[in-house]
C-alpha cells in the first residue's frame, strides 16, 4: 500500500507541477521526474497485489518500457524547445550546451 499511495502522491506532484511552473523547461523537469517514479511505484505495487505470473511479466514489461521511455521523451521535448528558440521565464539562465552562441551551429560531436 506504501508503493501505491506514495505513486498516487508523485503523479499528483507532477500534476500540480505542470499546472504551477511558469514555463516549458520547469513543467518538463517536474514531469519527468514525477511522472516516472510515481508510474513505477504504481506499477511496483500492482506487481505485489495482483496474481498470476503472465500479468507479473506484462507488468515487469510496462515497468520497463517506463523507465527507458519517459526520461527519454522528455529530453527530446525538453532539447526540440530549446533548438526551436522557446522563451524561458523571466530570471532563468542557460549554459549554452547544444548551440555556440555566435555562430548558431552544433558544437562538435552533437550534429555529428
Amino acid at each position: 500500500m506504501f508503493l501505491l499511495f506514495g505513486g498516487l502522491f508523485f503523479l499528483s506532484v507532477g500534476v500540480i507541477g505542470l499546472i504551477r511552473l511558469p514555463d516549458i523547461y520547469n513543467r518538463l523537469h517536474a514531469l519527468g521526474k514525477c511522472d516516472t517514479l510515481g508510474t513505477g511505484m504504481v506499477v511496483t505495487a500492482m506487481i505485489l497485489l495482483i496474481p498470476g505470473m503472465t500479468n507479473v511479466i506484462k507488468l515487469v514489461l510496462m515497468l520497463v518500457l517506463t523507465f527507458t521511455i519517459n526520461p527519454v521523451m522528455t529530453h527530446l521535448i525538453t532539447k526540440t524547445a530549446y533548438v526551436r528558440g522557446t522563451s524561458l521565464t523571466e530570471g532563468s539562465f542557460v549554459i549554452s550546451t547544444y548551440y555556440e552562441e555566435e555562430e548558431g551551429e552544433f558544437l562538435k560531436g552533437e550534429g555529428e
